[in-house]
């Protein structure tokens, strides 16, 4: 038995990766999803539900109660004694860990997915994290070579087993579903995009900002922003303060991510340095779209230091309109950028590869008490 730790059935990309990894767990292998969120509910639920066999349980966090909560998990798990476990909330992974000494010889992998911050409180929060989890002896899979280098450096040695383990993409569907969505795309009018949550680790006032410039030497062309999150209301006041709200189109949350990427000319990811990884940046590459994104670490990890898409510096709206500019009016160079993406996407970033590795490593005999 699995069990994968998820703080609820939100859009994120630990929350997707979850979803892939149980999808195509080992056959035989019984799998319980336990949710630790206030509510386990999110855009992925159907998703979840849609997965033969899975087993849902749900263990709310409170950080009133923290011996509380570690002392259910312990009793949840010693019931269930799983011979592996996920925790995909970074910092509750702690308690999730001591938890699961409840259960002798359970290998626990605690999944990280964005980057310490570069100063301030919080870095050294991570810093403790890091520590602690090496005390509790449990391995540190970053989502990233980027996330990885950074937890390195926080000065604190990492728990033994620590690795990049780079997220993965269902390849073969999503270009299925890339060619459902160029079949159903109309012609003339050129549409730009971005797959990401509303949220502050994301920088989509950038891109409204550089989508604003753009219309002004192309008036026909749309941005679309497919994902939710708290700061919709707030892109959509700045849009309007540009006066490119007619243009822009609020996809919401999307279960057809490939067919969307499919109706795109150019692919925008528009983040910060908290960025961890991109999904929505991998599957657009396997699909072989052109691509301008923000030069962060992610993004220039992802994107092979530019080799395979446009970098453009943070929050410059001016540069990252001419990117785009440049993109959709030169054929021949998008053309060669996207060739190259989608290579290194099926060579870099396949769920099969990932998914092998981690059951790979929680299924493997002689586990450690």
């Amino acid at each position: 038995m699995i069990v994968h730790v998820l703080g609820r059935m939100t859009a994120g990309g630990n929350e997707r990766l979850c979803l892939e990894l149980i999808k195509r767990a080992p056959a035989g292998t019984r799998q319980v999803l336990l949710t630790i969120g206030a509510s386990p509910y999110g855009a992925l639920e159907p998703l979840f539900r849609a997965v033969p066999g899975l087993e849902f349980l749900h263990e709310p966090y409170s950080a009133a109660a923290r011996f509380s909560f570690v002392w259910r998990m312990a009793m949840v798990l010693r019931r269930l004694q799983p011979r592996g476990l996920i925790a995909y909330s970074f910092g509750l992974h702690i308690l999730v860990a001591v938890a699961a000494k409840a259960v002798p010889h359970c290998r626990v992998i605690a999944r990280v997915g964005n980057p310490p911050p570069a100063q301030g409180p919080l870095r050294n929060m991570f810093r403790r994290l890091v520590q602690a989890s090496r005390w509790v002896g449990v391995p540190l899979w970053s989502c990233s070579e980027t996330v990885h280098e950074q937890l390195k450096q926080l000065g604190a040695p990492m728990p033994t087993d620590s690795r990049a383990m780079l997220n993965g993409i269902d390849l073969a569907s999503l270009r299925l579903a890339a060619a459902r969505g160029r079949a159903q795309r109309e012609t003339g009018r050129p549409v730009i995009g971005m797959i990401a949550r509303l949220d502050a680790i994301k920088d989509h006032d950038t891109l409204v900002r550089a989508f604003a410039r753009l219309v002004k030497v192309h008036p026909t062309v749309k941005l679309w922003l497919a994902g939710d999150g708290a700061r919709r209301e707030q892109i959509e006041k700045l849009a309007t303060q540009l006066a490119v709200r007619d243009s822009l189109c609020f996809l919401g949350f999307r279960e057809d991510v490939g067919e969307v990427l499919g109706q795109l000319d150019v692919f925008v990811f528009s983040t910060t340095p908290a960025e961890g990884f991109g999904i929505a940046l991998a599957e657009a590459m396997a699909i072989g779209l052109p691509i301008v994104a923000t030069d962060v670490p992610a993004c220039r990890e992802v994107l092979a230091q530019g080799t395979c898409g446009e970098l453009v510096p943070a929050s410059n709206d001016a540069i990252m309109a001419d990117k785009i500019l440049s993109l959709l009016d030169d054929p021949e160079e998008a053309r060669r950028l996207s060739a190259r993406a989608a290579e290194r996407a099926a060579r870099t970033y396949d769920i099969e590869t990932c998914a092998r590795t981690y059951y790979a490593y929680l299924l493997s005999p002689g586990r450690p008490s």
